[in-house]
């Protein structure tokens, strides 16, 4: 490698004038940025070299571009890194430039598995989080993405990553075993600093850890929930959250803070909370770090202050809540325009587009194209498919002698494109529909040694994409990480079908964030489908981008009136059936291809019959919705018939899927709270139809 290290020394030290944010996070006694010792490590490994060069007239740190002689100039460490990367082949992004997006991130949850907001970090509860060979292959995988940012998702970490004397019960490890967890933070905060990756650690205001509630004896009571929690902060926990913040700061590289404001913390104990414990101890740091403040049962008062408190802050909000539901993010995000130094959209955990293999490059293309159009957003981060379960997945494997296995499958390597796609679109929104296509063909192609079949997966993907949240998107009965559309915890009863969404034209609900009774208003259906909908039903153009609901369709055919310019509910769920049935034939001609993996190309074709099941189960249910309204408006028997008909079919069919679909998966849903498929057949289902059974004969009663 050409490499003058007193020439490169004044080019970093002009280069990174400009870029004191960055130049902060480097390493203790490093001669070069990590980024940089890191591609150097590249090079080396790969028996390569590649000529680099900062250029100060490059604005971005992370912008580059490679000359005809494959010459590196960047903008900063980040930039060199992603330069020498591509030049080396390993960097599925394929753009130089700038990004279009400042930070592009990914998660990864580190709750224990109740809701006390608590993060034991042990190897037993976290096995993950301390197996280095797997993190660094992880770490490589959003590397290769150009992904800059990590998110560890937890409820309160620090007094198991931390050495805190002056509390000695803040947690209920030994000392060896915090310096344990310590160091395996520090490394991976390093790991990541090398691959230009920001550690944001997730906490929830305001707890404090199970063992030292029970040393200081604090009682349970209804505001607080449990004794981990405080909504009125006290002296201890304002001089315990000022400790820890600031060893935090002082301890580990390149980390940061993504700060939720509620779920315990009082609103009206918001503004002095973050004022004089969180921004004091950042401000504190010396360092300036990064915060993210979540938009989450937020103060509207504590909002209109936040400019003037700190001055490295983002917001962010989630897409369209906890699901996909819709490629067009929530109105809600235009109320942050403008208001901090940036704004971020978190795709929160995708539980209405799971446990099912997920990665459509046209869905996703369009939902940060939509992202860019707006103008608002800086960054963008996406929970892996299952988050609850990662590295693991809910499938269901078995040994070549079909004795269960308890291995199982990598999830990043089992839905790779989720995060390759994001990487992609959040460097450059902009891109070519047949190139995508081509793109995902190949990679598919390579990964299942078979051209054919990447061929068939990618148009797998894009079909099978917008059903499930389609699904949700129609009914809009609820959302949640742990309500999946269908497979874990049913919410769309006849009723809420009815109730939930009423026109078109429905508006949000107002108030805070997570304090809107957890109901979701629809939003327009994505482009994909809609073109295959104006295919299939011969509507030249959609008046409206949003599907009309079934009780005002149920309004205008009660009126005589057959509504042709619009997405209607029923005609929509129609268009889903089909698509998961030739989801069905694409995923048999992708088995029927060959390839290196067999038993993960039928698991397309099992996901695909589960598929097919959940939308015709849903069908029924949105069907005998639009009887029951129509019988209401009109009176006429045959959709007292209707109703009864898709009742009975209803409880048949969900049976069958979930029984189908146990075959394959161990869950509906990695969320651990999430209901298993039989309580919600008993409790949902079956309650339902013999809700409307009831109903109907009230109503028949009262006719006679």
């Amino acid at each position: 490698m050409i490499f003058m290290i007193t020439t490169m020394k004044r080019v970093w030290c002009a280069g990174l004038f400009g870029f004191a944010g960055i130049a902060a996070g480097f390493a203790q006694g490093a001669d070069k940025p990590a980024p940089v010792q890191m591609a150097e490590e590249m090079m080396k490994a790969a028996g390569k070299s590649v000529v680099f060069e900062i250029d100060p007239s490059v604005k971005s740190p992370e912008a580059f571009r490679i000359d005809g002689d494959k010459r590196v100039i960047a903008g900063g460490p980040g930039g060199v890194l992603y330069g020498v990367q591509t030049v080396l082949g390993k960097d599925v992004v394929d753009a130089q430039g700038a990004p279009d997006f400042e930070l592009r991130g990914a998660v990864l949850v580190m709750l224990s598995p109740n809701w006390g907001y608590q993060s034991e970090l042990s190897p037993e509860r976290f096995p993950w989080f301390f197996d280095r060979p797997l993190m660094t292959r992880y770490l490589d995988y959003l590397l290769s993405a150009r992904l800059n940012t990590l998110i560890v998702w937890s409820g309160h970490l620090f007094p198991h990553i931390l050495e805190l004397p002056e509390y000695p019960d803040a947690t209920q490890f030994s000392r060896e075993e915090v310096r344990r967890n310590q160091e395996q933070f520090r490394w991976l905060a390093e790991e990541c600093e090398k691959r230009n990756i920001t550690v944001l650690t997730h906490f929830y205001n305001i707890h404090i850890s199970e063992h030292q509630a029970e040393v200081l004896k604090r009682p349970k009571n209804e505001a607080e929930k449990d004794a981990t929690r405080y909504s009125v902060p006290d002296d201890f926990v304002r001089g315990y959250y000022r400790a820890v913040l600031t060893k935090y700061f002082a301890e580990f590289p390149n980390v940061g803070l993504y700060i939720c404001p509620g779920e315990s913390l009082a609103l009206d104990q918001q503004e002095p909370w973050f004022r004089d414990v969180i921004f004091k101890a950042a401000k504190d740091s010396g360092k300036n770090p990064k915060l993210i403040i979540r938009d989450w049962t937020l103060d509207m008062g504590f909002k209109a202050k936040l400019p003037t408190m700190y001055d490295n802050l983002y917001s962010e909000l989630k897409h369209n809540d906890e699901t996909i539901t819709s490629p067009w993010p929530d109105e809600r995000h235009n109320d942050w325009k403008g208001v901090l130094k940036g704004h971020i959209v978190n795709l929160h955990d995708p539980a209405d587009a799971t446990p099912y293999r997920v990665g459509s490059p046209r869905l996703i293309g369009e939902m940060v194209k939509h992202w860019k159009e707006s103008g608002l957003f800086k960054g963008a981060w996406f929970y892996p498919p299952q988050a609850w379960s990662w590295p693991g997945t809910l499938d269901v494997v078995k040994d070549a002698n079909g004795k269960e296995v308890t291995a199982g499958l990598n999830a990043f390597e089992r839905d790779p494109l989720w995060h390759l796609l994001e990487g992609r679109y959040l460097w450059k929104a902009e891109r070519d529909e047949k190139t995508e296509q081509r793109w995902a063909s190949e990679f598919l192609g390579k990964k299942f040694g078979s051209k054919k079949a990447g061929a068939a997966l990618v148009v797998w993907y894009d079909l099978t994409g917008p059903i499930l949240p389609g699904l949700q998107n129609v009914t809009a009965v609820r959302f949640g990480n742990f309500f999946p559309v269908s497979i874990a915890w049913v919410q769309a009863t006849v009723d809420d079908i009815l109730s939930y969404r009423t026109k078109i034209e429905d508006v949000r609900f107002q108030g805070p964030t997570g304090l809107t009774r957890q109901r979701y208003y629809s939003r327009p259906v994505d482009a994909y489908t809609i073109a295959l909908y104006q295919q299939s039903y011969g509507v030249e153009a959609v008046r409206d981008l949003r599907s009309m609901p079934v009780a005002e369709l149920a309004v205008e055919l009660a009126a005589g009136r057959e509504p042709k310019d619009v997405m209607r509910a029923d005609w929509l769920v129609d268009l889903y059936v089909e698509m998961a049935q030739r989801s069905l034939e694409i995923a048999k001609a992708a088995v029927a291809a060959g390839g290196n993996d067999p038993a993960e190309l039928q698991r397309f074709v099992n996901d695909s019959e589960c598929l097919v099941l959940t939308a015709e189960y849903y069908r029924l249910k949105v069907r005998a919705a639009l009887a029951k309204r129509l019988l209401e408006l009109t009176g006429e028997a045959k959709y007292a018939a209707q109703l009864t008909e898709m009742m009975t079919e209803s409880v048949a069919k969900y049976e069958a899927m979930f029984t189908h679909a146990r075959r394959f998966y161990t869950a509906g849903s990695s969320m651990f709270d999430a209901k298993p498929w039989e309580r919600a057949f008993n409790e949902k289902v079956k309650m339902d139809a013999e809700l409307q059974e009831k109903w109907l004969a009230e109503f028949l009663a009262r006719k006679r």
